[in-house]
């Protein structure tokens, strides 16, 4: 019998294809209709990837990391101060980008601040490197819901409720900084690579 390709509906059209998520039909099951046991296996790859944040990037993000980019990630991701003294062209821009957008999928509803002498200089984070990043990885693209660059504004929104905002660190912004230090993650001067 016959398949005839162009009488079927978007959802059958588009089951198959595993190459453009975008397109691949979502199923969301309900808490209450969930089994005991898939809950739990939920809850052991959520503290997996929380514990070991550069795994995350691998495997869902699908980015490749040098070694030391993994052991940079690590510690960034598991402790409370991070210091990073490197020369130019070793990424640490990037992977503070990286880095801040792994922690605002696998943490929903956090806020995370980026922080710099100005706010242009911490805006050129959001502005080159989340969107290329965005661009290049399907995944990243699939987390973003808005991302707006503009002179007085760089923010990025993800459907899971989390979000990235620019601001700089000057006496007028103090009351925004001091606001958005009890978020759970802060990145103090970009360009520099401190993170806290």
């Amino acid at each position: 019998m016959p398949v005839y390709k162009n009488y079927l509906n978007d959802y059958r059209k588009n089951s198959k294809k595993k190459e453009d998520l975008f397109s691949v039909p979502k199923s969301s099951i309900k808490s209450s209709e969930m089994e005991e046991e898939r809950r739990n296996n939920i809850i052991d790859w959520v503290t997996l990837y929380r514990r070991n944040v550069h795994l995350f990037v691998s495997h869902y993000f699908g980015i490749k990391l040098y070694f030391f980019q993994k052991i940079w990630i690590y510690l960034m991701g598991t402790r409370d101060s991070y210091v990073a003294i490197a020369s130019r062209g070793v990424s640490k821009t990037w992977l503070l980008a990286v880095l801040a957008l792994a922690r605002a999928v696998l943490y929903p509803g956090s806020e995370i601040v980026l922080v710099a002498a100005t706010k242009q200089q911490a805006g050129t984070l959001v502005e080159d490197k989340v969107t290329s990043l965005r661009d290049n990885y399907p995944n990243i693209a699939r987390e973003i819901k808005n991302l707006t660059t503009n002179m007085n504004k760089w923010q990025v929104d993800f459907h899971n409720g989390s979000v990235i905002r620019v601001v700089a660190a000057r006496d007028s912004s103090r009351g925004k900084v001091n606001y958005y230090s009890n978020s759970l993650f802060t990145i103090l001067n970009p360009i520099g690579g401190t993170c806290k």
